[in-house]
């Protein structure tokens, strides 16, 4: 029988049962919901469903078996945590997220764009992927007389926030002047474009709820 876990012998429960099962341990993760925290199977399995991923799928991605990853979400096995490490990769996720810790209790992570350039004359974007979500942030620029050069369509919502000057937003055909300070959301599925028709420069930052570019 273990020492108790305050006894000098044991300080580290996890040391003391390493030393006992030899090199082939490995730290488990419990999948059932502690205090306060969500099951870890529960978390994977509604990340996998938000990207449209079978079981199947993320368990190729992740190198183990369809068997045992469908064992986990239903909390039926626990789990090591370098096979956890490879499914947080398979799904562009976090380790601490699939335990129920948030990202802001970890060192910020500095994101650089995904895409960058021209997306029309006068026109400067850029679009930043977050990690471990589906967002993308939006910024672009616009010199006087500018526009995009595109409407587009995509799935998810978008919101706009214009940060200086004032800008046109057209959807379905329809426009919407927008001044400096103002916020605007609509759903993505619906052609969509923006122009600077003003004088002056303007900017606009925003985000998409689903990956874009």
């Amino acid at each position: 029988m273990p020492p108790a876990y305050g006894g000098a012998q044991c300080c580290n429960p996890d040391r003391y049962f390493a030393q006992r099962q030899g090199p082939g341990y490995a730290r488990r993760v419990d999948v059932r919901a502690s205090a306060g925290a969500p099951q870890v199977g529960a978390v994977i399995r509604r990340l996998r469903s938000q990207r449209g991923i079978s079981v199947r799928a993320l368990a190729e991605a992740s190198g183990i078996s369809a068997s045992f990853l469908g064992a986990v979400e239903r909390g039926d096995s626990d789990i090591a945590l370098g096979r956890l490490a490879l499914i947080a990769q398979a799904l562009d996720h976090d380790v601490a997220s699939l335990l129920g810790y948030s990202l802001r209790q970890s060192a910020p992570r500095f994101v650089e764009p995904a895409r960058k350039g021209a997306r029309g004359e006068g026109v400067e974007f850029s679009a930043f992927r977050i990690p471990g979500s589906h967002l993308e942030l939006l910024v672009a620029s616009f010199a006087p007389h500018s526009g995009f050069d595109d409407s587009i369509t995509h799935a998810g919502i978008d919101v706009a926030y214009v940060a200086q000057g004032e800008l046109v937003l057209i959807v379905d055909g329809v426009e919407y002047v927008l001044q400096e300070g103002q916020c605007v959301a609509w759903p993505s599925s619906h052609p969509h474009t923006m122009r600077n028709a003003s004088d002056a420069p303007a900017i606009v930052v925003g985000f998409a709820t689903e990956i874009v570019h």
